[in-house]
């Protein structure tokens, strides 16, 4: 029998798991659905908020079952939102709506993993690079990584103005388009500072005694650490040391970058919008953050270590540290449970990604977001 682990309204005592009273809640009829059939209601006794059984789950407000699993096995694989509609013969607004609910669940589940992490392991950051919608909207993606474990630890978002040789019509094509919606022209350094963000979370639950940085030599870089107040003090401390890099060094592991190298290729190859020479370009930044969400919960918790099964199977966030009786479980359950904002941790560079605040150039609105996000 299912029993509702806390009542829905953030507002209410009875919202936090372990602190609501016995009996906070009693049954309030079922109403009938085409996709889930009789599902049972609740009321709370405190608020008088009104809930269901679907109010808990990933489902929520969904209209139509279709398998999260076959979703997530395809989007790792370089399928793209059109492949996925036709193969499971549904719209493509279905496959994007519910590529936005894992993408949260993911989110959730890597905000939880950083109270179940200690930190025992250097940081590697660099910018990847693509574009969206066209060449004329360059964008920027900070990726942070494990030096030894390649764990995916975060990343963040932002675009660029086109730059290189271009003739003098698309010139003035850029110069028309930035009348329009001109880049942030500290967009990689804003980036970054709320990268240290992520690092700075991760600095306060580490076993080493001091943390190493190390990224190309990015003249962004620095200044995003000096603008950083905390980070900066522990870099002057000695404790938190950023070590700028020529990225035309020696391939290979004993090359500091290696790590970051490697994540860039794996994305190369797995996400269909950074496929080398694409034609899937991705035409909204919000969709493509989702699906980069989904795709780093299969890099760091189910994609091997290593492919090599002399390894012993290991995977990226054993050897990160991450508690196995809190991630286990998680796994074997995901795509279930609809996770509540309020009740989670999230960073800047997280929120953003949560209540799509990135934007799409030379787009008159901003991204949809569904009210239900916001509890």
């Amino acid at each position: 029998m299912f029993i509702p682990p806390f009542c829905p309204n953030k507002k209410c005592c009875q919202h936090f798991e372990g602190s609501h009273t016995p009996n906070w809640y009693r049954l309030n009829g079922t109403h009938h659905t085409n996709a889930f059939g009789d599902v049972q209601r609740y009321i709370c006794k405190s608020c008088g908020r009104t809930f269901s059984r679907q109010t808990f789950s990933l489902n929520f407000y969904a209209k139509k079952v279709i398998d999260y699993e076959e979703i997530f096995r395809q989007l790792r694989s370089t399928a793209g939102i059109r492949d996925l509609s036709r193969n499971l013969d549904v719209s493509c607004g279905s496959i994007e709506n519910r590529i936005f609910r894992m993408a949260h669940w993911a989110l959730a589940f890597h905000s939880l993993c950083r109270n179940y992490m200690h930190l025992n392991e250097d940081l590697v950051a660099d910018g990847f690079e693509g574009y969206l919608r066209s060449k004329y909207f360059p964008h920027h993606l900070n990726i942070l990584v494990g030096k030894r474990t390649q764990y995916f630890y975060a990343m963040d978002f932002t675009t660029l103005r086109r730059k290189g040789r271009m003739s003098v019509s698309q010139k003035k094509h850029r110069d028309f388009l930035d009348k329009q919606c001109r880049p942030d022209p500290k967009g990689i350094e804003n980036s970054m500072f709320r990268l240290a963000e992520e690092m700075l979370y991760l600095f306060v639950n580490r076993i080493k005694p001091f943390i190493n940085l190390f990224t190309d030599e990015h003249i962004a870089y620095p200044k995003a650490f000096k603008r950083h107040r905390i980070l900066y003090k522990l870099m002057m401390h000695g404790v938190f040391n950023h070590f700028p890099e020529k990225g035309t060094k020696q391939p290979g592991r004993s090359n500091n970058l290696f790590s970051v190298n490697y994540m860039d290729r794996q994305l190369r190859k797995d996400i269909v919008n950074y496929v080398r020479s694409t034609v899937n370009t991705a035409k909204n930044v919000s969709n493509l953050l989702e699906r980069l969400c989904v795709y780093r919960l299969h890099h760091n918790c189910v994609k091997p270590y290593r492919e090599n099964k002399s390894k012993g199977g290991l995977m990226h966030w054993k050897l990160a540290g991450v508690n196995s009786m809190f991630v286990n479980p998680m796994i074997e359950k995901r795509f279930v449970y609809r996770p509540f904002e309020s009740l989670l941790f999230l960073s800047p560079g997280e929120k953003g990604l949560w209540f799509r605040l990135y934007y799409t150039p030379l787009k008159k609105r901003r991204d949809p977001v569904p009210n239900y996000i916001y509890e």
